[in-house]
């Protein structure tokens, strides 16, 4: 875990009193979440915080690894639209 020192951060008065009455403060960045204030008692002790995604080197492993497209796939769509029939004008119509 990384501390930092109270006087290097300017934390509004509303925020720390959230805090103080353990809720939690979430602090965006460009209208999305980017960190959460919480009070140090509200944490789980050994717990390692919950890491989103994955390392994308293992991104590119996993997508190496995955199965080769199918080259009779798209013969098959076409198989299947030509069975189905010409696509009505407006999809979202009632029947």
């Amino acid at each position: 875990m990384t501390t930092i020192r109270a006087e290097e951060v300017r934390i509004p008065r509303h925020a720390r009193e959230a805090v103080a009455r353990h809720e939690r403060v979430v602090v965006v960045n460009h209208e999305r979440p980017a960190f959460v204030i919480m009070h140090p008692d509200d944490t789980t002790a050994g717990s390692a915080p919950a890491r989103r995604g994955r390392p994308l080197r293992e991104a590119l492993r996993l997508l190496a690894d995955a199965a080769r497209p199918d080259p009779g796939f798209a013969e098959d769509m076409e198989a299947v639209l030509a069975d189905a029939g010409p696509t009505p004008d407006d999809p979202w119509a009632r029947s």
